[in-house]
């Protein structure tokens, strides 16, 4: 029982030693919630806001009062939609002497801290893309691009190879899609600004949208020329003359 009474004296006077708390950092939260700034103080008779700035360093609010529950002070915060760390200050009067407090937040696409792994994990994902991509592009470029052909220009042979053209370009377009993920994502975690995430996730959605289209039709394209190529080496094989084509 003693002890109980110890530590409810000993933190009676910190209250009073230190009667308002300042946090270095608030925490993180998502891109465009409210922010629930907090603060306490034991003795005040008030606590206001005194600014709120933005991560571009603009004046997001100045001269607010906070709302009273006790020594609990509180003000809602939702104007939230630029990524960044928000500085916020204020002041309050505890044992009638004017005493000022500072700490910040952070706004994020997610409402996650960004740390430096996740960085390099986009990094890196995006560079790997780019490099397939490059690959796959040098490893259609030594396929054939057209049947074997006589000095007149007759085909005398089908190449089959060159229907797995048009399947890699497929694969670079899923690639590109992938890439314009990224970097509308990147875009959305890294920048305070929203714009160039928007853009990119507007270039992605359309090219998705197109997708869902024109790949399966491409798609049957192919399959109908590999076909239309297995009947003309039948053909070939035959004897018959299928001219130029």
């Amino acid at each position: 029982m003693k002890s109980k009474i110890f530590i409810f004296l000993l933190l009676s006077m910190f209250l009073f030693i230190f009667p308002m708390v300042s946090a270095t950092t608030l925490g993180t939260f998502k891109n465009g919630d409210c922010v629930n700034l907090i603060q306490t103080c034991a003795n005040c008779s008030y606590v206001n806001v005194s600014s709120i700035i933005y991560p571009n360093s603009s004046v997001a609010l100045s001269n607010a009062e906070m709302n009273k529950a006790g020594t609990y002070y509180s003000y809602s915060f939702c104007d939230t939609d630029l990524n960044g760390i928000y500085l916020v200050t204020g002041f309050g009067d505890p044992d009638a002497s004017t005493e000022t407090w500072t700490y910040d937040f952070e706004i994020t696409y997610t409402g996650d801290k960004i740390t430096n792994e996740q960085t390099w994990i986009y990094i890196t994902a995006l560079i790997f893309l780019v490099f397939f991509a490059i690959g796959i592009l040098f490893f259609r470029s030594r396929l054939p691009e057209d049947d074997r052909r006589s000095n007149s220009g007759e085909i005398i042979q089908i190449d089959f190879l060159k229907h797995i053209r048009p399947i890699l370009m497929i694969m670079v377009w899923a690639i590109g899609l992938a890439i314009l993920f990224i970097i509308g994502n990147m875009g959305y975690a890294f920048l305070p600004n929203a714009m160039v995430g928007k853009l990119f996730m507007a270039l992605f959605s359309i090219c998705g949208w197109l997708s869902v289209v024109a790949i399966p039709v491409y798609f049957i394209f192919i399959v109908k020329r590999f076909f239309e190529d297995r009947e003309f080496q039948r053909y070939i094989e035959r004897g018959v003359d299928i001219g130029n084509m």
